[in-house]
């Protein structure tokens, strides 16, 4: 049977007024407050506290039963009627507090956050007194950045220059997360299948080995505690239910949790909701920054399909599930202080779906339900998830292609396109065999995952590349940070006679602040291992069950850490301005360019005249001038092989990505003008995307950024372009062929 037997695969005849449950759901999601949940806080710490098993002699058990006891305890609420039992947190929005990682950063904010003018989150008073008084004065000193500096004191380095935040981030502090679980076993089996297997090992193993198997079945076992309480709540509260039709929604939400996750799901609803409760299980143990659910297209057909087959379901109920489960992902954000909402954009979770490509054989895997996820993106619009549409162009049809392309033009920004022929290429070029890198899936923002097998912590470093030039310019300090010297790699730039005495000091910084950031990495990672291991995720990997061993001590098939780089293009342009206006043209000398930038090129008639110079005269990355000269393949390169030449905790590569959510509006913020004649705090271009206005045409700068490829970006990019309207199908059609023509060019 073909996979696409859609009558019309646009489902132009479902729309939200017919599908009243999704639209009354939207509705009351977007009006709904955020609002800080601190029962995972309250129950973690409770458990620590009174810990029933001894912490230092088996670490993995003690994290795994305060997840557990967390789990039997959790509140099981139904805030509404959506068709999937279980919620993130106890409210109807909820932002989670994880002391162990970033939530103490709210400390001093907890009077205000309710109030505060961007993204408030309402605190009620009694949980603020409980946060002051009870759980943060635990967590003061045993948070993951606390605990390091206790490690391995205040004036480490390392950690001096990520407290700074105009260097470097360090994604272990806040969270384990960016990596996408395998859902077809638990579907497939249940987790007392997965539960009992652990249980089998555990009685032949011995040490760690064992710790980890007991771990597992331990953790798991709180999650069918949970779906236990939520089948009983459900019961009880459709006894007192008067609304028939309510209370036969409740009884079928109790039968589902009956049966899922702890069995096989029969169903498609169960498959849905058997999933939606272990990434509840998940965030249990794991704040939830970019845990993506992976290829739903591919996990949930077969369920889909049967259920069609056998006429126990229909195109508008399967896409009402997909719904609930779209509006499902956005039950939770995380709770963030009032800094990351000024510079980073804040709270947003970024779950990410994948749709579409090709199946692990090399064939169209577009099915019904890419489709169907499709439509429902389309009519929802909402923030969560993060949809993205793997596209081969020799596999996959110009119907599917012009199908995202107008969901685009719909929703303005999703799904985002990825090409499957690089990024397969880029996979296999890291080691990945064929098979597993033809099912990748996308992490987060765009990182590229082999769902289940490989464990990514692709946010490991957010790297501002701006930060390394003006090391190299002025001579060891940042301007941002004032007048403190971090090093003396380099020499004085007035001495510099050629650009490639530039080049090399720039390198040389480069290179210290990527060691820098690998060796905090490296320093966090063995905090995790101790007090922070993940048998929960773990058993939704392939790998860790059969070599006995946690993801975070190299379970995983595939192990790899990602840094990403923030203000690439402008980095690229100011080499490029330095190259042309100091030593290629012999316009101005070093001198005069530092003095224009440290006045913002607005200090007197010449330093305004050296900003246009260089704004009209440098070549700008984006155009083919700049392709020739090769500035953006060099760093590209270099970059590459400086991370590749680390090798992570977990025996894996560091791999080099190039998006940066909204980082690259908060790090431009913090950063004062640039010698491509960028002014100060002014924001950064994003991901590998050029500066606006950097070419004449969208083909040039297509062409060119193409021109940079995949295998040396083995984290992957994103490259964003606006679209002034899409409005027809010829527009659609020309969107479809410019990202077609951007594939065909390697990006």
């Amino acid at each position: 049977m073909p996979l696409v037997n859609l009558d019309d695969v646009r489902l132009e005849a479902y729309t939200l007024e017919g599908l009243e449950r999704l639209k009354r759901l939207r509705e009351e999601l977007v009006a709904a407050p955020v609002e800080i949940c601190i029962e995972r806080a309250r129950h973690i710490t409770e458990y620590m506290k009174h810990p029933e098993v001894d912490p230092e002699t088996a670490p993995q058990l003690y994290r795994a039963s305060a997840v557990r006891h967390y789990l039997a305890h959790k509140t099981a609420v139904f805030p509404d009627d959506n068709l999937l039992a279980g919620t993130t947190g106890s409210k109807r929005k909820s932002a989670p507090i994880y002391p162990e990682f970033i939530g103490l950063t709210i400390w001093s904010e907890l009077d205000t956050i309710s109030t505060r003018k961007k993204n408030p989150q309402l605190l009620s008073a009694a949980d603020a007194a409980t946060l002051n008084l009870e759980i943060f004065p635990y967590w003061i000193d045993r948070d993951v950045l606390a605990a390091t500096k206790k490690t391995y004191g205040n004036k480490d380095l390392s950690i001096r220059l990520l407290e700074k935040m105009v260097f470097y981030i360090a994604g272990k502090a806040g969270c384990i997360s960016h990596t996408v679980p395998l859902f077809r076993r638990v579907l497939s089996e249940g987790l007392l299948a997965i539960i009992k297997e652990a249980e089998s090992k555990a009685s032949v193993a011995s040490g760690q080995e064992q710790d980890f198997y007991k771990a597992v079945a331990v953790s798991l076992q709180g999650l069918l505690e949970y779906a236990q309480n939520l089948a009983r709540t459900a019961r009880a509260l459709a006894q007192d239910e008067h609304d028939l039709q309510r209370k036969k929604h409740l009884m079928d939400m109790a039968a589902v949790c009956d049966n899922v996750p702890a069995k096989p799901a029969a169903t498609f609803r169960e498959a849905i909701n058997s999933l939606w409760l272990c990434l509840i299980g998940i965030h249990a143990e794991n704040i939830n920054m970019a845990i993506s659910p992976g290829r739903l297209d591919q996990v949930l057909y077969p369920y889909y399909r049967r259920d069609m087959d056998a006429g126990a379901l229909t195109v508008g109920e399967a896409m009402e599930l997909v719904g609930c489960l779209w509006l499902k992902l956005g039950d939770n954000v995380n709770a963030v202080p009032q800094v990351s909402e000024e510079l980073f954009g804040g709270a947003g979770t970024a779950p990410a779906v994948t749709v579409g490509g090709v199946d692990e054989q090399g064939e169209d895997a577009v099915n019904d339900l890419t489709y169907i996820m499709l439509r429902v993106t389309e009519l929802l619009k909402t923030r969560e998830p993060n949809m993205n549409a793997r596209y081969h162009y020799e596999k996959n049809s110009r119907e599917y292609r012009d199908r995202v392309a107008a969901v685009i033009g719909t929703t303005k920004a999703i799904p985002a396109f990825h090409n499957d022929v690089a990024n397969i290429a880029t996979l296999r070029n890291q080691g990945t065999s064929l098979e597993h890198a033809r099912d990748y899936a996308i992490i987060g923002c765009v990182e590229l995952a082999v769902a289940g097998r490989s464990y990514d912590a692709s946010s490991s470093i957010m790297m501002n590349l701006a930060a390394p030039l003006e090391l190299a310019l002025y001579q060891g300090t940042r301007p941002t940070t004032g007048e403190e010297v971090f090093n003396t790699l380099t020499a004085d730039p007035l001495l510099f006679r050629s650009y490639e005495e530039l080049w090399r000091a720039f390198t040389t910084q480069t290179a210290w602040l990527i060691d820098q950031a690998v060796s905090l990495n490296e320093k966090m990672a063995a905090f995790h291992q101790r007090h922070l291991p993940t048998p929960l995720l773990s058993a939704l990997f392939e790998g860790p069950m059969e070599k006995g061993k946690d993801l975070i001590f190299g379970g995983a098939v595939y192990n790899s850490s990602g840094a990403t780089h923030i203000a690439f293009a402008d980095v690229v342009d100011s080499l490029n301005a330095m190259r042309t206006a100091v030593f290629d043209d012999a316009f101005c000398t070093m001198a005069e360019l530092l003095d224009a930038m440290k006045a913002d090129f607005d200090g007197t008639p010449r330093h305004r005249e050296i900003r246009q110079y260089i704004l009209n005269k440098a070549p700008k990355y984006g155009t083919e001038e700049e392709s020739r000269i090769g500035v953006s393949r060099a760093l590209i390169r270099f970059l590459y092989d400086t991370y590749q030449s680390y090798t992570n905790y977990r025996g894996g590569p560091y791999r080099p990505a190039y998006w940066t959510m909204t980082n690259h509006s908060g790090h431009g913020k913090l950063t004062r003008a640039l010698p491509s004649g960028r002014l100060s705090a002014k924001t950064f271009a994003s991901g590998i995307t050029p500066v606006s206005g950097a070419a004449d045409s969208l083909t040039e700068t297509l062409n060119t950024v193409a021109t940079l490829g995949g295998v040396h970006i083995p984290g992957s990019v994103a490259l964003n372009i606006k679209f002034t309207e899409i409005r027809n199908t010829e527009d659609i059609r020309r969107l479809g062929d410019f990202v077609e023509g951007y594939f065909r060019q390697g990006g």
